[in-house]
């Protein structure tokens, strides 16, 4: 069995990719399940990784984590969000309402409608096939993604957010959309997630109500759905918060999923890693697990291998140093697993 590494999509990977689609349940609007929606993102990713930008100007590098030549997870890194129609999600705000007469005062929550992270980058299209579960992998696609904007500050803006999938019931029922966006876009939920992954968001601005929602209007399932995560994110969205991002009552317009978010220097990951050089490819003995990445955008590759430290260079074994593409004398991040 091969070393398992992560690199740039490539047109080979569409049906695998698909497949892990398929898996993921739905929701996931950066991983369609359907044929010509998903060709369209992964072809816009590899000609991302081709287009030598020299700034963040919406490109999307998508990653994948390859194992015995099968794609079994990916992540991706969007360098600039709704730069062309703009990034809308609900800001939930508090509001007041008193009465000297009735001596009374009321705290109520608003659903705001927000443009706030226009602009920013976005971190997202995390999934692992449900065979590769329990070895740590989920982890392995988070942090690659970090090593990733570590190695390609130029390219990726700041801050950065993450858009969870929003809870479902056990029989798939979404009660934030039925309750709110159902009755303004006046379309089943996987129809709207497929328009946005195929379309864009601009029909979200166009339809989505223009005014503060009063939270108490909404029924309870629906109020109960506001920034909880799907069942299946719920390791992903811990992941994000151990890495330093927070959620500061932004949600998702579909399904009241949380976004969180954290400047690129805040990221564990980013600040914790170091650039270091290959002083050997030897057997590193009993040295703990690290992260190691090399390359940029097309030779991008990053494995998870025991290494051993020693000031300013590292020693991998010879299975790290064929995933990663090295020889010694190579410059490569490295950060503590």
């Amino acid at each position: 069995m091969s070393l398992p590494f992560m690199r740039p999509v490539v047109p080979g990977d569409f049906e695998d990719i698909l497949q892990l689609a398929k898996q993921s349940g739905g929701g996931m609007t950066n991983l369609p399940g359907d044929r010509e929606t998903l060709q369209a993102r992964i072809d816009f990713a590899v000609n991302s990784f081709l287009s030598s930008p020299t700034e963040p100007t919406g490109e999307v590098y998508m990653l994948v984590l390859e194992q015995d030549g099968k794609v079994i997870g990916t992540s991706a890194v969007f360098s600039a969000i709704g730069l062309d129609h703009g990034f809308v999600n609900y800001r939930i705000n508090k509001t007041v309402h008193a009465s000297t007469q009735l001596k009374k005062r009321v705290e109520r929550r608003l659903l705001v409608p927000t443009h706030d992270f226009t602009g920013c980058a976005e971190v997202g299209s995390l999934f692992l096939s449900p065979e590769a579960r329990g070895g740590g992998f989920g982890k392995y696609l988070a942090k690659a993604r970090y090593l990733f904007i570590a190695e390609h500050r130029d390219l990726v803006a700041d801050p950065i957010c993450a858009e969870m999938r929003g809870w479902r019931g056990p029989d798939g029922e979404q009660p934030f959309w039925d309750a709110l966006g159902k009755l303004f876009f006046d379309m089943e939920f996987e129809d709207a997630d497929l328009a946005n992954s195929a379309l864009g968001n601009q029909f979200i601005a166009d339809m989505m109500p223009r005014h503060p929602i009063y939270v108490a209007l909404l029924p309870k399932a629906a109020r109960e759905c506001l920034g909880r995560p799907h069942d299946g994110a719920a390791p992903a969205f811990n992941m994000l918060l151990k890495e330093g991002f927070a959620f500061r009552g932004y949600i998702d317009v579909f399904d009241g999923g949380p976004l969180v978010d954290a400047h690129i220097d805040d990221i564990k990951t980013v600040r914790d890693s170091r650039k270091v050089t290959i002083g050997a490819i030897a057997d590193p003995g009993g040295a703990p697990l690290m992260l190691i990445s090399a390359g940029r955008l097309q030779s991008f590759r990053v494995t998870r291998a025991p290494a051993r430290l020693d000031g300013d260079e590292i020693t991998i074994g010879e299975d790290a140093a064929r995933a990663l593409g090295v020889t010694k004398g190579a410059t490569v991040r490295a950060v503590a697993w």
